[in-house]
């Protein structure tokens, strides 16, 4: 069996993190495994480069959001709120890119959830596999009129009572429309994972009917949202902290109730499946091919014929008229340019040289320096910062150094500007390297430490308000104790902020939860505690990075997710950081302070009295 409808953590809605699942299937023996998140592709480089590691085929994919009924994406009213599901597959990089593009879209449409109609995705279509007939889809809208009166059959025979009279008419209507644009890779979705619901059970076993009545192929899939029947608690537990509910307000259903939504092993399939839907799994992955979807050039080109030798002469021209010309200077100068010729990051400079000086020009009051940058004498050199780093000793190691340069690390430049002026300063980099280069970066929100203990003594009702902030205060903030947890995890395997207090500080917590040698949980508390701690990495939101700006060589659009940032409407990169550099993104940290506007407004008081 391949796994071939999946959510990791990147879905919002799973608790599983990538390398897990990749770790798990491939224990079962399996050669293969598809991720369809949710509306989104974030983790879809994650995904490729842990499969590549493990030797596992690795078919990206995404369960799309589409409208009812063919209705338009551009129609955003109640009659076009409710949307079907869709699982499409990437069969080769064609593929892959055409998914981006319809991730785009579906973002730039957003309604509610990104969506796309059915135009859009046949304009689409080359390098796609799609499956259709889950619950949900718009194929399994065709069967049944009554589908909540299934959960009292207990039959399919019974089931077969609340059909639509003319549902096999209304089967193929749809699937004839999807067949006559994708042809052999279009694949009727039977689902029969989970026993204990007849509604799944019944639709799954008439649509694979259907589909060998009417000449379609049908394949079997799970609707995996955590590793075993022992995670559900976990999942269940997230649903409600997603949901802002109650654990025990959530619907009867067993997407939140049993124990089957987890990844189907081999085993798990030879018991649910008929062996024609378990090959067609195998099909399809052989379908896919090996391609590569990371790049190699991560900075794009300045503007510079000849970068080394513009930087190597404005900073010597710089050192002569700062009066500066010295032994200790050039040997400084000439061992950073050794190094960053080393990382190739002649061009990075000239970037961010550019924009500083443009903006210098433009009257914008920009910051001195932050962080390490300092100890850069290059940058001090080409006004990127007016810190010499010489006369304050600072060092250059500390920003950047030959390990780094040789990893293919970018260094770390923020930049200050006023924040009623960063945005002119984002759209002269804009007009500059185009507007499909550039783009702000989504971040995402964990759960972590005491937050995710909080969240899940709310959602349990474990003890009263005063109560929950007394156990939670005694927990220190991840950063506090940031090189505690990277030596443990070192040692355990585990960074869990909850875990390594259990473990390393038992007596902080003793009163409400103790850890003992076996790894037992025990305490009034012992099940919360458990419960967070397999929570804590999950992803619980996503916002915009304050500060983060991405430059590419390359249109976002065929390298990158894109996603809607909620509150200004913009596309942002929804890739994680550590995944930037593999897909050719280079990024650059601009930030909008308020105090240099307050400094703005006072130099021009100043210059108003001089006057």
């Amino acid at each position: 069996m391949i796994n071939l409808h999946v959510h990791s953590n990147g879905s919002h809605d799973s608790i599983t993190k990538i390398k897990d699942l990749v770790s798990f299937v491939k224990k079962d023996g399996q050669t293969a495994l598809a991720l369809t998140e949710h509306g989104n592709m974030s983790s879809c480089v994650e995904f490729y480069k842990t499969c590549k590691k493990a030797g596992i085929k690795s078919i990206i994919g995404c369960e799309l959001y589409t409208c009812k009924n063919q209705a338009p994406k551009e129609q955003k009213d109640s009659d076009n709120k409710l949307l079907n599901h869709l699982v499409v597959l990437a069969k080769n990089y064609t593929g892959y890119r055409n998914l981006l593009r319809l991730h785009k879209i579906s973002n730039e449409n957003f309604y509610y959830r990104p969506r796309i109609d059915e135009e859009t995705l046949f304009a689409h279509s080359e390098g796609l596999i799609v499956l259709n007939g889950h619950i949900q889809t718009s194929i399994h809208d065709q069967l049944f009129y009554h589908l909540d009166a299934l959960a009292d059959c207990e039959s399919i025979d019974c089931a077969r009572q609340y059909l639509y009279p003319d549902y096999e008419d209304r089967f193929l209507a749809v699937a004839n429309r999807f067949q006559a644009v994708f042809g052999s890779d279009f694949y009727v979705e039977c689902q029969l994972f989970d026993q204990t619901e007849m509604w799944q059970q019944a639709s799954g076993m008439i649509l694979r009917e259907l589909a060998q009545k009417h000449g379609f192929q049908a394949v079997g899939t799970g609707d995996c949202h955590y590793l075993t029947s022992e995670d559900a608690i976990l999942h269940r537990t997230f649903c409600a902290i997603k949901q802002n509910s109650k654990v025990k307000d959530l619907p009867n259903i067993g997407y939140f109730q049993s124990g089957n939504y987890g990844v189907i092993t081999n085993e798990w399939a030879k018991r649910c499946y008929p062996e024609d839907l378990i090959l067609a799994t195998h099909e399809i992955a052989d379908k896919v091919e090996e391609y590569d979807i990371t790049l190699k050039e991560a900075i794009p080109k300045s503007d510079m014929k000849n970068p080394r030798k513009f930087i190597y002469n404005t900073c010597l021209k710089k050192l002569k008229s700062l009066k500066l010309y010295n032994n200790e200077y050039i040997k400084r100068l000439n061992y950073e340019l050794s190094i960053l010729e080393l990382g190739n990051l002649y061009d990075y400079f000239i970037i961010v040289s550019d924009y500083m000086n443009w903006a210098k020009a433009q009257g914008i009051l920009c910051g001195p320096s932050r962080g390490s940058a300092g100890g850069s004498l290059v940058s001090y050199l080409l006004d990127i910062i007016t810190i010499d780093p010489i006369r304050y000793n600072l060092l250059f190691s500390r920003f950047y150094d030959e390990n780094r340069a040789i990893s293919g690390t970018l260094p770390d430049i923020d930049c200050d500007f006023p924040a009623s002026r960063r945005e002119d300063v984002i759209n002269y980099i804009k007009n500059k390297y185009g507007h499909d280069k550039v783009a702000g970066v989504v971040t995402f929100s964990t759960l972590q430490g005491r937050n995710a203990l909080k969240d899940v003594l709310r959602v349990y009702s474990a003890c009263d308000f005063q109560s929950m902030n007394k156990i939670t205060e005694l927990i220190p903030a991840r950063d506090k104790i940031s090189d505690l947890l990277a030596v443990f995890k070192e040692k355990t395997g585990s960074d869990s902020v909850l875990f390594y207090l259990l473990k390393e500080e038992p007596r902080l917590l003793a009163n409400y939860c103790v850890l003992d040698e076996d790894g037992n949980f025990t305490g009034d508390y012992a099940e919360y505690f458990k419960i967070a701690i397999g929570l804590e990495g999950a992803i619980k939101s996503e916002s915009k990075h304050a500060s983060a700006l991405i430059i590419s060589s390359n249109p976002l659009v065929d390298v990158a997710p894109l996603i809607r940032d909620k509150s200004s409407d913009d596309l942002l990169v929804g890739l994680d950081m550590d995944s930037f550099g593999d897909v050719s993104l280079a990024k650059f940290d601009m930030l909008g302070i308020k105090s240099l506007d307050c400094l703005t407004e006072v130099n021009k008081l100043l210059e108003e009295v001089s006057i």
